[in-house]
């Protein structure tokens, strides 16, 4: 059942006018008092279904008049599948409840923060959350047309954190103008959710090749920071490392700059470093599904390669890229020099293309992640490129982003399930 009101129709490309309908969903597992809630939400005040032609008043007692929309909405049972064959979907949505504080990124100051919704209806993705999504892409669809779309939990039924939704790709917008919708940045502060959206193709479902860089992505710290806590410098290479990774300052100089503190550093810091070492929470988990799966993977760092190689090691990985310091002539300590080519933002992407076309990968099939701005020309280069738990800047120039207390959550992305997940971390 829909309302209709006089705000402006869409006008088709033959110019007759077509009336956008507003979805409603037929509740089946999903609880009882979902028609209720639904009802409060259009104002649909009278009647229990909604009767063609019956004229209500809506909550804040503006006139409507409901009919059919030859729309239905259906809660799917908890062992349906995300996109039937044939079904002609071309966009897929991958919705994440927020467990975790992050540096979100913010419109302008004219955009008003919505109130939060998901108070109302429990710590998951709800139902209204699901039903509201679904119709803001499709206010988004310019000439509109009838669609339809169909979702699924990924890890739980009852108070799902993880939703999946296929739907129609709005016409008019390409995939980087509607991941950066207001209408989405609106959606996702109401709901508390945030919005992974990516092309349903072939190579959604089959990525080959995941790269990832090194320093607050695989591993916890910036080990050019572990290095100056040595000699006391920490402080002030944090400083111009916290600048370089927001995109302030040049990469390439501010390396060079960071690197000339560590003179005289015993060159022995890397085994010592080792024992310091923290990796990010599910790094080691995600290594081990995707290996599985047969993907290859690289590391392709900013940092430096003792390290680097370090990493490969521990997460089976299959390539390693980093910056090589130079050691004094006697190998007692680091000169403060760098030597060979530096692993900047240009030459991560290199290395990226380099990768795939040695083992005959498309681009679409490769995934990147990192955190900062020297990853985003790899991220951008890549099928499905990822800031993860990045900065506000990095995260509105990523294709897409994630913050999440799991680096396991990117398996999400892939379209696994929680418990395809558990099974192939089985030994």
């Amino acid at each position: 059942m829909n309302q209709s009101t006089d705000s402006p129709s869409n006008p088709a490309p033959n110019g007759t006018v077509v009336e956008r309908p507003k979805y409603t969903r037929r509740a089946t597992s999903a609880g009882n008092d979902f028609q209720g809630q639904l009802k409060i939400l259009q104002g649909a005040t009278n009647g229990d279904n909604g009767v063609e032609g019956v004229e209500t008043v809506t909550v804040d007692g503006k006139p409507v008049k409901i009919k059919h929309s030859g729309i239905v909405r259906t809660i799917p049972h908890e062992d349906s599948v995300a996109i039937p064959p044939g079904s002609g979907l071309d966009l897929v949505a991958t919705l994440f409840y927020k467990t975790c504080s992050s540096e979100t990124v913010d419109q302008d100051e004219s955009t008003a923060r919505p109130s939060r919704q998901d108070i109302h209806y429990g710590a998951y993705i709800s139902d209204m959350a699901i039903f509201e999504f679904i119709q803001t892409i499709d206010r988004l669809i310019v000439p509109w047309k009838k669609g339809s779309a169909y979702h699924r939990s990924l890890d739980s039924s009852q108070s799902p954190q993880v939703v999946e939704i296929a739907l129609s790709m709005p016409q008019m917008l390409n995939l980087d103008d509607l991941r950066r919708h207001s209408d989405l940045w609106q959606f996702e502060q109401k709901w508390n959710i945030e919005v992974v959206l990516q092309q349903n193709d072939v190579f959604r479902r089959y990525r080959r090749l995941a790269v990832f860089d090194m320093d607050s992505t695989l591993i916890q710290q910036e080990v050019i920071d572990e290095i100056a806590r040595f000699i006391g410098v920490e402080e002030k290479v944090s400083a111009i490392t916290a600048r370089a990774m927001n995109g302030e300052l040049d990469f390439t100089q501010s390396l060079k700059e960071r690197v000339s503190l560590l003179k005289g550093v015993p060159a022995t810091v890397f085994e010592d470093l080792k024992s310091v070492i923290t990796f990010t929470n599910g790094a080691k988990e995600l290594c081990k599904v995707l290996k599985k799966l047969g993907y290859k993977m690289a590391v392709l760092s900013g940092g430096f390669i003792p390290l680097a190689n370090y990493i490969k090691q521990e997460l089976g990985l299959d390539y390693a890229y980093a910056n090589q310091l130079v050691v004094s002539q006697d190998g007692k300590e680091l000169t403060g020099e760098l030597t060979g080519d530096i692993v900047h933002a240009e030459h991560k992407a290199v290395l990226l293309e380099k990768i795939a076309s040695e083992n005959g990968i498309p681009l679409q099939q490769v995934v990147a992640i990192g955190d900062g701005a020297n990853d985003l020309k790899m991220m951008r280069k890549a099928g499905l490129g990822i800031a993860l738990n990045a900065k506000p800047n990095v995260q509105a120039e990523a294709p897409c982003r994630i913050n999440s207390t799991t680096m396991q959550d990117v398996l999400y992305l892939l379209g696994l399930t929680k418990e395809e997940q558990v099974q192939l971390l089985k030994d």
